[in-house]
């Protein structure tokens, strides 16, 4: 996809497309309403500093909906909302680490760059 689609999409679009990387709404709603980017860099660039305000809630949810990680996230919480991600063995600044760097790969596919 080119940016200039992904700035053309409706909101809900292109909201949808954001959360395939990271199911994080406030995160896919502060990149849909940044809009227009000049450049593909420039999106990634921004969804990589507004991952750095997810919170450990955020984080786990995310990662409990994305089916890649929902097991693991049951077996190292108990649950399978995320709820006590602090009680397994990765830490919530790990989760969202792994979560990022998922997220930013997946944009990155996305967009070809």
């Amino acid at each position: 996809m080119t940016i200039a689609h992904f700035n053309a999409l409706s909101a809900e679009r292109a909201a949808a497309m954001v959360s395939r990387c990271a199911n994080i709404p406030r995160w896919a709603d502060a990149i849909v309403a940044r809009r227009p980017f000049p450049t593909a860099e420039r999106l990634l660039e921004f969804a990589e500093r507004a991952s750095m305000c997810w919170t450990p809630e955020e984080v786990a949810a995310a990662l409990a909906r994305h089916p890649q990680f929902s097991e693991r996230v049951v077996s190292m919480t108990g649950h399978a909302d995320g709820s006590a991600a602090s009680a397994g063995p990765q830490s919530p600044a790990a989760q969202s680490h792994e979560l990022r760097t998922l997220a930013m790969h997946r944009l990155e596919w996305l967009f070809g760059t």
